[in-house]
Formats: C-alpha cells, structure tokens, sequence
C-alpha cells in the first residue's frame, strides 16, 4: 500500500514539474510596463483620453419661450445666463461660477428672477449640467416662495449655430436638485448661444 502510495506521490511531483517548465516566464511573472516611447500610437491615444479629464466649462446666454407644455406659463419668455468652469471634470465639485435666471410672463409681469454661485459642474461632448445655489432673487408670481438657499440645476446642449437646447429644475418648487445632475435639455433656444467644453 506504501509503495502504492508513494508511486503516485511521485508521479503527481513529477507532473507538477513539468506543467512548472511549461509555463513561459511572461506568463508567470507580471509584464514590466510598455516604454511609452515603445508605440507611439498607444502612446498618443492614452494622451488624447488624459485629454478628456481636463478643464470642462459652460458660458453663455439664452433665450426660449416656454411651451404649451408649461400650461398657464406657455408663450412666456425666460432667459438664462451661466459661465461656470472646473480645472478638471474628474473632481466636478471644484467648480467655480455664476447664473442667472430671469421669467416674465407674456402680459408682462414678473413671475420670477433669481442668481446665484454654481456649485458643481459636468460635462462632456456637447452636454453640460450645472448645479448650483440662488444667492439672491425673488418669485412674485408665488407668494411667500422663498428662492435664496434653494438648489437649481440647468442643463445646456450646445448645438453651435442650429441652436442650443435647454433644461432645468427648480428646487424652490419642490423638486430635488442632487450635485451635477439634471433634466435632458428639453427646450429649444430661441436666441443667444452656449458653448460646451469638456
């Protein structure tokens, strides 16, 4: 039974060397690093994706009218301006900048004007979204609304000379408003351009 048993030992020690001298070193050790200068072409691609984490900002002002959509505000005009900037769209937090909202409604009365600092910017291709606190402002058309301390979000689609598209959310209105995100840009401008880069 020993002798047996002592057969198999070595014909399994046996096996385990030879799998053992099978294995090619680059495959049992870790690959060293490719020398950036070994292929240029990797080497330009993984630049050009570096590239896409680097400073992102949206600026501009613009025009719409509100649609049917918005019922009672529908053929209202609103306009919104936003030039806000981050050093890198990896950290959207270290955003620096400023918005303003203003919308009268189509007898003229002001339903609403509000600014303040944007808090949070991201963005990427032709999309923007910009978080952001009001500092100051007032809502005429809402009694008792308060709007300094609440939280927006406005979203922008630059689209160059075909015209930009818009979004928003209010938090004065009851809506949440997390850091760096918002609606689609659901809006047609009408006047006035945006510029995306990130």
């Amino acid at each position: 039974m020993n002798r047996r048993l002592a057969t198999v030992a070595a014909s399994l020690l046996l096996l385990a060397a030879t799998v053992a001298t099978a294995v090619p070193a680059s495959a049992a050790e870790p690959a060293a690093a490719e020398p950036a200068t070994a292929n240029p072409a990797l080497g330009a691609e993984r630049a050009a994706a570096a590239g896409d984490f680097g400073a992102v900002s949206v600026r501009g002002t613009a025009d719409t009218v509100l649609t049917s959509a918005f019922r009672d505000f529908a053929g209202d005009p609103v306009r919104i301006s936003v030039d806000a900037r981050a050093a890198t769209n990896t950290d959207p937090g270290g955003t620096r900048g400023h918005f303003r909202v203003r919308h009268v409604h189509n007898d003229g009365r002001l339903v609403a004007e509000f600014e303040g600092d944007i808090t949070c910017l991201g963005a990427g291709g032709r999309e923007a979204i910009a978080t952001g606190v009001i500092t100051k402002g007032e809502a005429p058309w809402f009694p008792g609304l308060e709007v300094v301390g609440q939280k927006v979000s406005i979203s922008v689609e630059d689209n160059g000379r075909r015209g930009d598209r818009l979004g928003w959310v209010w938090g004065a209105l009851g809506q949440p408003v997390p850091d760096c995100q918002g609606t689609v840009p659901f809006i047609r401008t009408t006047g006035g351009d945006f510029t995306v880069r990130g």
